[in-house]
């Protein structure tokens, strides 16, 4: 019995479409679910990264995907992601962060970020973004004000179906982001710079929310 119940977790875990060959004893309502689970569209090894709580961060040359799933609802996830004026308290390089205009879903934001591009040499860049929220689903950022040549991106919230006998809700959240320095910065070193960036952001958003959950 407890062969066949590993087996069975096992698919769930790793094969889309497994629900036709192991599920048919579940409830309609939960065939339902796993039948919608974002992550079924992923590489199988890019699910068990996200699995295992690390990020996948796929792309080049400044246009990236960036993924990560949290133990989390959404809301839960919503409430940090969106706390723009705390970003400088738990989103990595960001030194100040403040919201200057509002208007519904729309919002005007700042922030300034530091980076060490070199031993004993660090750059500081002041950056304006034009926010616009979908409300628990994502929000899309559009540069306005900055020192790049190019900023732009959506994060996305897509609620993940807990796979079979697990009690916890999760998130799987992406950010898909194009960046572009202006020609006098050197592009392989900022580009590399940048996605080491990525990566840092999905790791420190998930464990704020795992601060604030717990």
């Amino acid at each position: 019995m407890a062969k066949s119940w590993h087996t069975r977790s096992l698919l769930y875990f790793l094969l889309p479409g497994t629900l036709s060959l192991a599920g048919n004893n579940l409830p309609a309502r939960a065939q339902v679910a796993f039948a919608n689970n974002p992550l079924d569209t992923l590489p199988i090894q890019e699910r068990v990264t996200l699995r295992q709580g690390k990020p996948v961060v796929s792309g080049e040359n400044g246009c990236y995907t960036a993924r990560i799933l949290i133990d989390a609802t959404p809301s839960q996830t919503w409430s940090v992601l969106t706390d723009y004026s705390n970003y400088s308290r738990f989103m990595p390089n960001v030194t100040a962060s403040s919201v200057l205009e509002s208007n519904n879903n729309q919002h005007l934001f700042e922030e300034v970020d530091r980076y060490h591009v070199a031993p004993l040499i660090t750059v500081n860049a002041r950056t304006r973004l034009a926010i616009t929220e979908t409300p628990q689903k994502g929000f899309s950022f559009q540069m306005v004000e900055g020192k790049l040549e190019e900023l732009y991106g959506r994060w996305s919230l897509q609620p993940v179906p807990a796979y079979p006998y697990a009690s916890k809700t999760q998130v799987l959240l992406t950010q898909q982001i194009h960046v572009h320095p202006r020609s006098v910065t050197p592009k392989n070193m900022f580009y590399n710079i940048f996605r080491r960036h990525v990566e840092k952001t999905m790791k420190a958003v998930r464990t704020e929310v795992a601060r604030r959950s717990s």
